[in-house]
């Protein structure tokens, strides 16, 4: 019953040191990245879209989407504008209480990952967060390089949304001026 009981105690423990080795192998990783520029595939209840973004920490993001209606996101600090130019109409969100919003600091980001469950699949890690209102993330990794592969969420009517990613390069330099936002008419 003791060797039983013991082998039990070291599966666990060296389970659980693994888990935190993979947790931290990926913030390593994250704390020298100050850049990112990606090809993306966004999945919404099944409508697939597809474009390129530039991310520069912390929280600006700019997303070119490829669809006919030229649709442009912009997010700076906590505020998003989604710009459709081909109808020249812009519209403004406050994403200050998005989960999404962590994603695009490397300190929120680290915070999500400090508290979130690991699930180790094939080739990927999956970390999985709920925040205060239960609102869940799973942050995606490679489990190889432990780059960042995308992320799941639930948009506010419930859908799940998928963005995966391919990372062009790190550590690009952007002009500043990809990340205004525009005027409000």
């Amino acid at each position: 019953m003791f060797k039983k009981t013991f082998f039990s105690f070291i599966i666990i423990f060296c389970s659980q040191y693994a888990l935190s080795d993979e947790k931290e192998n990926i913030k390593s990783k994250l704390l020298n990245i100050h850049s990112i520029e990606f090809n993306f595939e966004q999945n919404t209840s099944n409508k697939l879209e597809t474009g390129k973004c530039l991310l520069l920490f912390p929280k600006k993001l700019k997303c070119v989407y490829s669809d006919s209606k030229q649709k442009e996101l912009i997010i700076n600090k906590n505020m998003m504008a989604i710009t459709q130019r081909r109808y020249n109409k812009t519209y403004f969100y406050p994403i200050s209480k998005s989960l999404f919003v962590k994603i695009l600091s490397k300190n929120g980001l680290i915070q999500l990952i400090n508290n979130s469950n690991l699930n180790i699949y094939k080739d990927i890690l999956k970390l999985t967060s709920l925040d205060a209102h239960n609102q869940s993330i799973d942050l995606i990794f490679d489990k190889k390089n432990y780059d960042l592969m995308g992320w799941e969420t639930k948009d506010k009517f419930n859908n799940k949304v998928t963005f995966l990613i391919d990372i062009i390069s790190t550590n690009k330099t952007f002009d500043d001026r990809e990340f205004i936002i525009p005027k409000m008419n």
